[in-house]
């Protein structure tokens, strides 16, 4: 309740670290900047809402801005009441929006309300990929089972004359095909176990590369509904490999096999459902292999982009001092806010002083919101002074950033025109501005000296002169257009800044004895090079295009087996053919051309196909991609000659096999 005793809700993690787990901790009473919470109890382990938050706090019971309706930056959660759609959900908001928008326009005009499920909306931004990454999935299992029903075929086609034999002595052909596909099922499961085996050990290298938004999924691992799934896919597979190869081999004329010993016709079975499956599974290794192919090359242009600065030998360090609640920095008078905010400089600009002093640093800034986040942050609705004022919901919005005097140099971000911060604009309104931000609002012209309202939603207005222009910076990702940013200077920054001469995470002890020297009452929440920022921030799309990767990689494999499969059981086919050809006069040369030839021809008719689907699919992959059109043609000409090349790889070992073959002995054999 507004104006209640303060409280709070620790995380079970927290409990845990600060509290050994005691029951007893719930009624006690928490200090934080100076103020008194009590403990109102402990959320449950499995509570993932925000991993990276620990103590929680009810908003209600404030009374400052946040509960007002000048600015927007909640998203609220609600549970849908029994046989509610998400659709009827958003039409009712909807309608509550218009009616507050035409109670209070000034603050509301140009606003929405967007309704999304929970469980959608945490993953949002990696649906897409966890999509096509499930669809690599199938299409690694559909080559599998051609290559399983290859094998079966294969298989069959040896054992028609026992097949033949069980026929004639009375066995229905129902209960063949049951035998056979008890066999495929059973062969299934037993790869499922195998996989599962090597999947235990898989998610451990797995969860090394998940990105700090899917981290709830290390908490999933192979549990009762994984290991369900498993086997019904495994079950269903097994029956749908073993059902063609039991159908073509009972279609075949049994009682001849018996008559000529099987030669003829086991030689004829399943010829050209086995070509057509190879075809098949080059077609299908192809879409993965393009759509690895593209991720890779994004991955690679996103890591040429210029983040705007020098992230090598940088570490960062957050330390959090006690902030005046806003009730009580109402209560100071202007000038009085002006030399707190002063007094706040020059307690950083000392530790900052004291860093600077430690062998190895070449500079020291501050920053209260480090660069590569991904949630926005101190943003502000602005408009230009002489401009029209449009409406709150149509104000364009500028990134606000606290940076102290030593920042630009630390981060190695570039001036452009004008000058830095200096100690002169302590608490004043002095701003810089980056370069996209005057090339929008100020094209041709020099912004110097132009002043903007960044509290255009309040109802008075402090209007900020722009002193000077610095580079751009990617404020959430290499993968996002730099933002409109705004810098000021004047109080306390959360973020140090340090630049190293080696290695930076060396210094990380001397800076931390630095800061408590300074004042033992800072608390030093997080401590991590540039480097490993950037690296986080590229997760998302390194999951992705490692795990795409492995699939491709593994379509690959399994096409080339497939192939290889299948040359070679046409050449122990073909070995009295070859024979006959060789004792005609036939070339070593012209047995390669007639082996490794049908090889290619399978391949470039998979090519060919696969090229047909992959047009199609890898414009999903448009969102994923950066600075790589999704007909990204060198991309689909690699792949293309890869797999070319492999399948022809996969016919060398039967083509050398068949340029061997004694006439003498092919033609004893027949």
């Amino acid at each position: 309740m507004p104006g209640g005793a303060p409280s709070l809700l620790i995380t079970h993690r927290f409990w845990q670290s600060h509290f050994g787990s005691d029951p007893a901790a719930v009624g006690r009473t928490l200090t934080l900047d100076g103020t008194g919470y009590h403990l109102a109890g402990v959320l449950p382990a499995e509570f993932q809402l925000a991993p990276g938050a620990d103590l929680w706090l009810p908003i209600g019971q404030y009374q400052d801005d946040l509960t007002g309706r000048v600015h927007h930056p909640f998203s609220m959660l609600a549970r849908l009441k029994s046989g509610v759609t998400i659709e009827q959900a958003q039409a009712q908001l909807s309608t509550l929006e218009r009616q507050i928008e035409s109670e209070f326009p000034d603050t509301h005009k140009g606003w929405g309300v967007l309704a999304a499920r929970l469980e959608r909306a945490s993953t949002s931004h990696m649906r897409l990929a966890l999509l096509i990454l499930f669809g690599a999935v199938g299409l690694v299992l559909l080559i599998a089972c051609a290559n399983i029903v290859n094998l079966l075929l294969a298989q069959n086609a040896a054992r028609q004359k026992e097949i033949a034999l069980r026929i004639a002595l009375g066995a229905s052909r129902r209960r063949l095909i049951r035998q056979l596909l008890t066999e495929s099922i059973l062969l299934a499961l037993l790869g499922g176990t195998l996989g599962i085996m090597i999947a235990a050990g898989g998610l451990r290298v797995l969860n090394a590369f998940l990105p700090p938004d899917l981290a709830s999924v290390k908490d999933t691992g192979l549990n009762f509904w994984v290991l369900a799934f498993t086997v019904a896919v495994c079950f269903l597979a097994g029956i749908a490999c073993g059902l063609v190869p039991a159908l073509q081999t009972l279609r075949e004329n049994l009682h001849g096999m018996l008559k000529d010993g099987g030669r003829t016709s086991a030689a004829s079975v399943g010829q050209k459902i086995r070509s057509i499956l190879v075809v098949s599974e080059i077609a299908l290794a192809l879409v993965p292999l393009v759509a690895a192919g593209l991720l890779l090359r994004s991955f690679h242009r996103l890591l040429a982009e210029d983040p705007g600065f020098r992230p090598e030998r940088v570490l960062t360090v957050q330390i959090t001092q006690p902030q005046l609640s806003l009730a009580a920095a109402q209560k100071l008078t202007n000038d009085q806010q002006i030399e707190l905010a002063r007094k706040q400089s020059l307690k950083f600009e000392d530790i900052a002083a004291r860093v600077q002093g430690l062998p190895g640093v070449q500079a020291v800034g501050g920053i209260n919101v480090l660069p590569l986040g991904i949630t926005i942050q101190s943003a502000s609705r602005f408009v230009l002074e002489g401009e029209t004022v449009p409406p709150a919901g149509a104000r364009p919005v500028a990134e606000v950033r606290l940076a102290s005097l030593g920042y630009f140099s630390a981060m190695g971000i570039p001036l452009r025109r004008g000058r830095l911060l200096a100690g002169a604009d302590y608490g004043g309104s002095n701003i810089l501005i980056n370069e996209v931000m005057a090339r929008r609002f100020w094209p041709g012209e020099d912004p110097i000296g132009k002043r903007i309202n960044l509290c255009s939603l309040d109802p008075t207005p402090c209007w900020s002169p722009i002193v000077g222009i610095v580079g751009n910076v990617h404020e959430y990702g290499l993968d996002t257009a730099p933002t409109f940013d705004v810098y000021f200077t004047g109080g306390w920054t959360d973020y140090l800044v340090i630049r190293a001469a080696s290695e930076p995470a060396a210094l990380a002890h001397a800076v931390a004895e630095q800061i408590h020297r300074a004042d033992p009452n800072l608390p030093i929440a997080q401590v991590s090079s540039l480097d490993n920022l950037l690296s986080d921030s590229l997760s998302p799309r390194r999951f992705s295009t490692v795990l795409l990767g492995s699939f491709a990689v593994l379509a690959l494999i399994l096409a080339a087996v497939g192939i290889y499969g299948v040359m070679s059981y046409m050449v122990s086919l073909r070995t009295g053919e070859i024979g006959i050809r060789m004792a005609l006069g036939a070339q070593p040369r012209d047995i390669w051309r007639l082996i490794v030839g049908r090889g290619a021809r399978m391949a470039s008719a998979g090519v060919a196909i696969g090229f047909a689907g992959a047009f199609g699919l890898t414009r999903l992959l448009s969102s994923l991609l950066f600075g790589v059109r999704p007909t990204d043609a060198v991309t689909f000409t690699l792949v293309a000659v890869l797999l070319v090349a492999v399948a022809l790889l996969a016919c060398y070992v039967p083509a050398r096999r068949a340029m061997r073959v004694d006439p003498i002995v092919a033609l004893r054999y027949e």
